[in-house]
């Protein structure tokens, strides 16, 4: 696999996401533990980047394999449909990076924490059933809730765990929004793709609910984000910096309104992604003063 195909089947777009639990666990074991290992959180964003990449070759292979992409596919790396690369080598590809990630995460299992050997395999496993098996998650309406408990509580809670060394409940608290952000990226990219979904079967919140129901939808993810944010910090379980994500507010408003339109909806990942890494930037910030 050259360079550039592997460049293009990583789906940069979803990498920017991968990063923001990363930066939010570590801002929390910053500000809860006061404690930070730079090389055990520099390790585990290694190994949340080499999880993503693997996991997005899966979902191209899987997709490949039953049918779903096609030369006219959006957001695909696109490497299998043009002949470029064979889809098993882009299965290899997959298994060795998660492989990498294994070793990686073995390091922090025996230098940090036990726990975080349950929890990587909990993160392999979900890469594996959310696009594979004969019954993918991704292609059921609980691939948005899925999405949410990895990339949200899963993956903040243990890089608090690994950089810090514990586990504290404003990490769970913290997750929420970055939650609910990650689960709109989906929902943009399900909503783009609901009438080829339709008719290859799967059954994703838009293609049972609709594309009006499905916008509405995602813009209840996204206004909850913000919600969850606003009410703990009155509540006292954020600092009141956190108030800082209502900085992109107005990239949420716009974002949506470029979601509600054709074109824009054709961009739903890069787009949707946009604001989930610009709000998780200013929580970790905001977390951190």
């Amino acid at each position: 696999m050259t360079f550039k195909a592997f460049l293009r089947v990583s789906r940069p777009p979803t990498l920017a996401a991968t990063v923001v639990p990363m930066l939010v666990g570590g801002a929390l074991a910053w500000r809860t533990l006061h404690f930070l290992d730079w090389w055990a959180w520099l390790d585990i964003i290694c190994i949340g980047f080499l999880m993503q990449i693997g996991a997005n070759m899966l979902n191209e292979y899987f997709d490949y394999v039953k049918g779903l992409d096609t030369h006219e596919s959006l957001g695909i790396g696109g490497i299998i449909v043009s002949g470029e690369v064979k889809p098993r080598t882009v299965w290899r590809w997959a298994v060795g990076l998660y492989v990498l990630a294994l070793i990686l995460g073995l390091l922090l299992v025996i230098f940090r924490d036990p726990w975080l050997l349950l929890m990587g395999i909990l993160a392999i496993v979900a890469g594996f059933l959310y696009a594979g098996g004969p019954f993918p998650i991704s292609a059921t309406p609980f691939g948005e809730f899925f999405v949410f408990m990895i990339m949200g509580p899963l993956e903040i809670t243990a890089t608090e765990l690994a950089a810090g060394g514990g586990i504290t409940p404003m990490a769970w608290i913290a997750s929420i929004p970055v939650g609910f952000l990650v689960a709109g990226i989906l929902l943009g990219n399900n909503l783009r793709d609901r009438v080829k979904d339709g008719e290859h079967g799967r059954r994703t919140i838009p293609v049972v609910l609709g594309h009006h129901r499905g916008f509405a939808i995602i813009t209840g993810v996204v206004a909850a984000a913000y919600a969850a944010v606003l009410v703990a910090v009155l509540t006292r379980h954020l600092p009141w910096p956190a108030l800082l994500v209502f900085v992109s507010l107005p990239l949420a408003f716009s974002t949506l309104k470029l979601l509600s339109r054709e074109e824009g909806l054709k961009r739903a990942v890069p787009l949707m992604g946009r604001l989930h890494v610009v709000t998780g930037i200013l929580l970790a910030i905001g977390l951190v003063l």
